[in-house]
């Protein structure tokens, strides 16, 4: 079984996924998580309401909440998922997702990895001012949105295929140029629950402080290649991937090369680890006949592997 993996970023995030992390075996990882987040560790996140613990979307979608969120409960499903899954071919990871391939890699330990995230999201969010966010537009030609882009402000900031793009810069700006992509045909647009300009040069001096903290992890030899979500170039040892882990901050990212780079590794079947399923959908698109499933699919840990040892049947 050649399986691959692919780590979602920030967007799909719910309370459910912090919920998961509460309610998983891993102790360390979950008081880890509720001393990072104590405005979600409360006596608010004990009450059983229909929003839960951290039901504000807005809430939710801060860098601050939101990263360490999104990689405990990914390296929660990873620790039970491990034992019981043949060794990757390869991983990727979609922006924040990227390092959560790295820790299970074994570039750092799960415990290290969620002190970075929380490191990472306050850099990101020292280094702009304002209101900020990311906007994904479909159906429109790529040099159209990095033009229309440019004259409101903004930067392309992700690419997920040639006519599926993501900008991101002040809320502004989006908001004026959302205008100008519906009046230009655009098939879709999707305000991001992220309220940073990731992965555009306003983050630079993020990019920089974040090497800084990389800078101390030891180097080592990877379980499996990690393809840099920027050119999908793979990484065997932990320090070109934490290179690339500094890098991807403030460079935008060709999730299109990283999915084909997955596709052409021939593997047998993807699982997406994270919240939601945006990234299998894309994996689909492109390559139909390999079965491809999220977590998020599935109602439990045994479901996951019973689909993975099926074959993805």
């Amino acid at each position: 079984m050649r399986l691959a993996l692919l780590f979602s970023g920030q967007g799909g995030q719910g309370p459910a996924h912090w919920q998961q992390v509460m309610d998983g075996p891993d102790a360390a990882l979950r008081d880890q998580l509720r001393h990072l987040l104590p405005e979600l560790a409360g006596p608010a996140a004990t009450t059983e309401t229909t929003a839960g613990p951290g039901g504000d979307a807005e809430k939710l979608a801060k860098n601050s909440i939101a990263q360490p969120l999104i990689f405990a409960q990914q390296m929660l499903l990873w620790g039970q998922l491990q034992p019981r899954l043949p060794r990757p071919i390869c991983a990727a990871g979609y922006s924040l997702g990227e390092m959560a391939a790295c820790s299970a890699a074994g570039a750092f330990s799960a415990s290290a990895g969620l002190d970075l995230c929380a490191k990472r999201a306050a850099l990101m969010d020292a280094a702009v001012s304002g209101e900020q966010g990311m906007l994904a537009v479909l159906g429109l030609d790529e040099a159209l949105v990095e033009g229309m882009a440019a004259a409101a402000g903004l930067a392309v900031a992700i690419r997920n295929a040639p006519r599926h793009l993501v900008v991101a810069g002040p809320r502004p700006g989006l908001l004026a140029v959302a205008e100008q992509f519906t009046a230009a045909g655009a098939s879709r647009l999707v305000q991001l629950a992220v309220r940073t300009p990731s992965h555009t040069p306003q983050l630079r001096s993020a990019a920089v402080d974040f090497q800084k903290c990389l800078d101390l992890l030891p180097d080592a030899r990877l379980a499996f290649p990690v393809l840099s979500a920027i050119d999908a170039t793979p990484a065997r040892t932990a320090r070109p991937a934490l290179d690339a882990l500094a890098r991807q901050i403030c460079t935008p990212l060709d999730w299109a090369a990283c999915l084909q780079a997955v596709a052409e590794m021939q593997p047998d079947a993807v699982l997406e680890i994270g919240p939601g399923n945006a990234l299998s959908r894309l994996f689909a698109e492109l390559a139909p006949n390999v079965p491809v499933r999220a977590c998020d699919d599935f109602r439990s840990v045994d479901g996951i592997v019973r689909w993975v040892e099926s074959g993805g049947r």
